[in-house]
């Protein structure tokens, strides 16, 4: 008889128990305003956290719990409020101080499931991508930043003297840097960076109404945005599918190259919405640099570690080809590369004699048959150009000898080619027809009457037989593995899911930030039609003249593989595994809170027993 009624008493507590209301977190990032969580009618006042993250606790009993939230937005009062009397339409002046915006969706919660930071008024929080399969095995000094986790659109908020700010935008010329508190958040954490700088980043896009910025000095004592002091945010004004930069990033991953990273970011500056952004590397920062080649560890010898810039002069036939052209520093071409590093002791020309002049004479001794080797990393090298001509990369170095940087590591005697800036390919409309078409045998095709076809590293290494081989087996293996469309176009797709509410949001952003645009202006016609047609189309109708990346992708591969006599398999290899997402939520508090109350109930309940025994 009392086994039977601890029987029945056991059930009714465990049903209690089950049954009983959990206490849930909601979370929600906004900008401007104070959030409301709304459930069924009944709404709860958010309290902020974090700028910018406002949190509530509320007990629910039934899941999954649908919800939205409710944005309240402050109004300043105008010049016309303060000259009403208390007797002139008292109610209608109050409700004009206040105005709300609510999400024009559900959203559900179900009772296992993380609080994350959501963002106000974005369907999406975190999704989850098809991965690319490894074309080769990963670059082995390179160590991934969990800051490039991709699964989400993160959120940075900058604060700065708006005074000081106006002044970058009417000099976009200038190279001047700014102080700025820096708020970088996610949905797994909100980072703040009060000692940060903002800058104009980028060259020609200074002159485009969407301005790029860089960041600069997030660090927080001895505490870091994962690994990273500095950023460029890239406006990527004139790709309407935000996505070329973010996809030449992802296969040279694959294909285990240094690379910068990329995933995305929306950006506020002094509350104003400024837009969606690439958020990228920072490729001559020294906490890049030794996250990349040297495993995020410090060197330990005292020799600095040159890098080099060069550009293209395509109107003044001055471009970074690597030919050697003499010993003599003040040689014009050798004007168009520039010294990154940190000796601020020497001269540009003095590093230049020193470090690269040496390097150029190895790569034409081998090219003569002088030398059996050179110091520069062939296997790298080639995989890049491989990406170029695949890719059709319009304004880099194996078109137009420019957009790359030269790095030495002293430690292992080698040059490293660094390949960058890839947002003019795969069927940008420039020459879009000649980097579709242009057979390996005939590449590069002739883009400028002032620029030659010679190309020295690339041309000494492929007058080797076994070197040619490895390039085109190169080539052969990407068309297996992340340059196959059955591995590429999931991905497209998952992407431009995770960014369209994004980008719609970006293209109704008028004016943007520059106040003085001189160039581009016509692609402020842009429109979130024009994001669809370039990332869904697999016909050649893409925006503003482009070809639309899923025909070039598909086009390309179909193409080289006739011509190299190459079969491409019905689906991807993956032999080598697939290149992993970096996971930024590293934060298990929450499972842990939900595990440490369940236990305490179970505890509670262990202990009723006892007693009634």
């Amino acid at each position: 008889m009392k086994i039977n009624r601890l029987l029945s008493i056991l059930c009714i507590t465990t049903q209690a128990l089950l049954i009983k209301a959990e206490n849930v977190t909601f979370k929600v990032l906004a900008v401007n305003g104070t959030p409301i969580l709304n459930i069924g009618g009944k709404q709860y006042s958010m309290k902020l956290k974090e700028y910018p993250l406002y949190s509530v606790d509320v007990n629910i009993d039934t899941f999954p719990v649908k919800y939205n939230y409710i944005i309240k937005l402050n109004k300043e009062k105008t010049e016309s409020d303060s000259k009403e009397t208390e007797s002139e339409n008292k109610e209608k002046r109050e409700s004009d101080k206040e105005e709300t915006l609510s999400e024009q969706f559900t959203r559900e919660r179900k009772q296992d499931d993380e609080p994350l930071n959501e963002f106000f008024n974005r369907t999406i929080t975190v999704k989850k991508h098809p991965e690319l399969p490894r074309a080769f095995e990963a670059f082995p000094y390179f160590k991934q930043s969990k800051l490039y986790d991709d699964t989400f659109i993160a959120t940075i908020v900058v604060k700065c003297d708006e005074e000081k700010l106006q002044g970058l935008y009417e000099d976009t010329k200038t190279k001047d840097k700014i102080p700025a508190e820096v708020i970088y958040a996610s949905p797994y954490t909100v980072k703040t960076f009060k000692e940060a700088q903002l800058a104009l980043s980028g060259q020609s896009t200074r002159h485009v109404p969407k301005l790029s910025y860089k960041i600069k000095s997030l660090k927080n004592g001895k505490k870091e945005l994962y690994n990273r002091t500095s950023l460029k945010l890239r406006a990527e004004h004139m790709d309407f599918s935000y996505i070329r930069d973010k996809l030449y990033g992802d296969i040279m991953n694959s294909l285990g190259v240094p690379a910068a990273q990329n995933t995305y970011t929306r950006l506020f500056i002094n509350g104003r919405d400024i837009g969606l952004f690439d958020l990228s590397d920072d490729i001559t920062n020294g906490r890049y640099l030794r996250e990349t080649f040297n495993n995020g560890e410090k060197y330990t010898n005292n020799q600095e570690n040159p890098i080099y810039k060069s550009d293209c002069n395509e109107d003044g036939g001055i471009y970074g080809d690597l030919g050697y052209y003499g010993d003599n520093v003040k040689e014009e071409m050798y004007n168009i590369y520039s010294y990154k590093g940190d000796d601020k002791l020497q001269s540009e020309e003095v590093h230049i004699s020193k470090d690269l002049i040496p390097l150029l004479k190895e790569i034409d001794d081998y090219k003569k048959g002088v030398r059996k080797d050179i110091s520069l990393d062939k296997d790298s090298f080639l995989k890049s150009m491989a990406m170029e001509f695949l890719a059709g990369a319009i304004d880099n170095y194996w078109n137009k000898p420019g957009n790359y940087y030269l790095y030495k590591d002293n430690s292992k005697n080698t040059w490293y080619f660094h390949d960058a800036d890839f947002h003019f390919s795969f069927g940008i409309n420039t020459d879009k027809v000649l980097m579709l078409n242009t057979s390996l045998s005939e590449y590069p095709p002739k883009v400028s009457e002032r620029i030659g076809r010679e190309r020295a590293p690339l041309d000494a290494f492929r007058s080797h037989p076994e070197n040619e081989k490895q390039f085109k087996g190169i080539i052969e293996r990407l068309l297996k593995t992340s340059f196959n469309t059955k591995a590429i176009f999931p991905r497209i797709d998952s992407i431009a899911e995770l960014i369209r509410e994004d980008a719609q949001w970006d293209v109704s952003i008028s004016p943007k930030e520059n106040p003085n645009p001189t160039e581009d202006n016509d692609y402020l016609a842009e429109s979130i039609e024009n994001f669809d047609k370039e990332t869904k189309n697999e016909d050649g109708d893409g925006a503003f003249g482009c070809y639309s990346l899923k025909y070039y992708i598909k086009t390309k591969a179909s193409l080289v593989a006739k011509e190299l006599n190459v079969q491409i398999p019905n689906d991807f290899e993956d032999d080598l595994g697939m290149v992993e997402t970096p996971d930024a939520n590293t934060d298990d508090s929450s499972s842990s809170i939900k595990s440490i109350s369940w236990n305490i109930s179970l505890t509670l309940l262990f202990i009723l027993l006892i007693n009634l025994l």
